[in-house]
């Protein structure tokens, strides 16, 4: 599929606002509230989903120097990822190879080496184990069998993948090109990031997903914040294999007197959300970009959720830094204080009636094209 021009967009949303529609589904879609459940079903979305395709961790803009790093955390496989001497971003297990300590937590800059906190055992920036103390007792095994595992790396766009298995590589041909159309204009290198929050919801990570793929429930659940933005119950939809784009107008530009079609730039005007799948929310809002990742957390009704905002130009005084802190708070109050704890409710329910379903409407297409690529991928 190739990506529509700008002139395009105007087209289509005129056409929606003229005919005070929607893009729909062509039906209805029920889906059982088990899968939100289930821990059987749970255990195997982590091994067919998040182990055997390429999963979204971030972006190279993360790390921009020489021993800049950050940890992750996909299903049981804690990653280190760091940008060597030779600038080249490597992933390796977080797992020192003596005892199995993790090596780092969190983020950091310009690091010279990673030191287990356990013994001491030392690794270079490329992941070669470099010193251990009383070598002596351990000489029977060369250090260079001692190196951290490493993980396959993929950087595109400015994105970050991480492949767990030999699955996840071989369906990384088919997953790209399903996916290139959606991003390949990007370039998140070029951008700056600016912070990340965190939110830990009791939902299941299909649930936290399920927050984005609307804009039905803005003028009903947001009344006081995102409505006053965002206009819901007109979208955009489009897939790409198993990925999508939605876009939606903001309040801007149905209060504008100019005719869709004569405003130029049209990008200051629209949401443009764009879902990689699984797990990976890539807002464009023209002047920046917010970029959500959901992973499932140990539990069945638990789920670790991060935004981070990414700008074209950098932070440099106080009033851009408050502008910015503003933003990300305003980011974090909206799903955490308004869409979480209803979805916490929901989850809740979901055990009142196993056996029931919940339905996705026509005009709820985005809903039902994840849903669908989920069984897709646990059937296969």
């Amino acid at each position: 599929m190739v990506m529509e021009s700008k002139l395009e967009i105007k087209k289509r949303l005129h056409k929606l606002f003229a005919d005070k529609k929607t893009d729909c589904a062509k039906s209805i879609y029920m889906n059982p509230v088990n899968q939100y459940i289930d821990l059987d079903r749970f255990d195997q979305e982590k091994e067919e989903i998040f182990k055997n395709q390429p999963i979204c961790i971030g972006t190279s803009s993360l790390i921009p120097n020489i021993g800049d790093w950050f940890t992750v955390e996909i299903v049981d496989h804690p990653i280190l990822v760091v940008r060597d001497k030779d600038k080249k971003i490597n992933a390796y297990l977080n797992i020192c190879s003596h005892r199995g300590s993790k090596l780092a937590e969190g983020n950091g800059n310009t690091a010279k080496v990673f030191k287990c906190p356990y013994h001491s055992w030392t690794y270079s920036l490329n992941g070669e184990l470099i010193a251990r103390p009383r070598e002596d007792s351990f000489n029977q095994i060369p250090k260079n069998k001692c190196n951290l595992k490493s993980i396959e790396l993929r950087e595109q766009s400015g994105l970050l993948w991480v492949q767990l298995t030999k699955n996840a590589v071989k369906e990384s041909e088919k997953y790209f090109k399903e996916l290139n159309t959606l991003i390949d204009h990007y370039n998140l290198t070029n951008y700056h990031y600016f912070k990340t929050g965190i939110m830990k919801p009791k939902i299941n990570w299909k649930l936290a997903v399920d927050t984005f793929l609307e804009l039905y429930h803005i003028a009903h659940l947001h009344p006081d914040t995102l409505s006053n933005i965002i206009k819901g119950d007109t979208c955009m939809f489009d897939t790409y294999g198993r990925h999508m784009r939605i876009i939606g107008p903001r309040r801007s530009l149905i209060e504008s007197k100019e005719n869709i079609l004569e405003i130029e730039n049209i990008e200051k005007h629209i949401i443009n959300l764009k879902i990689i799948f699984p797990n990976t929310v890539f807002v464009d809002n023209g002047e920046h970009i917010d970029l959500w990742h959901i992973l499932p957390e140990n539990s069945v009704n638990e789920t670790m959720v991060s935004v981070s905002i990414f700008t074209k130009l950098p932070c440099k005084t106080d009033s851009e830094i408050k502008h910015w802190e503003n933003n990300l708070q305003l980011l974090k109050d909206v799903v955490e204080k308004e869409d979480f704890p209803l979805g916490e409710g929901i989850q809740k329910g979901f055990y009142a009636d196993k056996k029931r379903n919940i339905i996705f409407g026509k005009n709820e297409p985005g809903l039902q094209h994840f849903h669908k690529n989920v069984d897709k991928f646990l059937s296969k």
